[in-house]
């Protein structure tokens, strides 16, 4: 075996693998806030869906029902104007549609744009 024969990365090509890992690492750490919120977005919809106690015509109750778990969640990003109340043939369909930005590095952005609905048969 000839000695003169690279064996490993230099220092270039270390600094390039510490590169991108480092923004694929930055990355996970600006998106993951906006999955978690989106989780418990789900879970709140899910809990008034499935709470008795709610009569599901009245657009007003279950507006405060989300907001007021929405509050106990500390999530922001969900107000008035992302939620859509339907109502036919007995089921109520509650949707939520909003979309999160944050910045990312210097003038970038990252988003996402969050969609669910659930349904009261009652």
């Amino acid at each position: 075996m000839n000695s003169k024969t690279q064996q490993g990365m230099t220092t270039i090509g270390w600094i390039v693998v510490i590169a991108i890992f480092s923004s694929i690492l930055l990355t996970g750490f600006k998106v993951m806030p906006f999955y978690l919120e989106y989780f418990q977005v789900q879970s709140v919809l899910e809990s008034v869906a499935e709470d008795q106690s709610l009569d599901p015509k009245s657009k007003r109750q279950l507006w405060e029902a989300i907001a007021k778990r929405l509050r106990v969640n500390q999530s922001t990003s969900i107000k008035r104007e992302h939620l859509k109340f339907e109502r036919k043939d007995g089921v109520t369909t509650i949707t939520v549609d909003y979309r999160v930005e944050k910045p990312y590095i210097a003038q970038m952005f990252i988003g996402a744009h969050f969609i669910y609905s659930v349904e009261i048969n009652r």
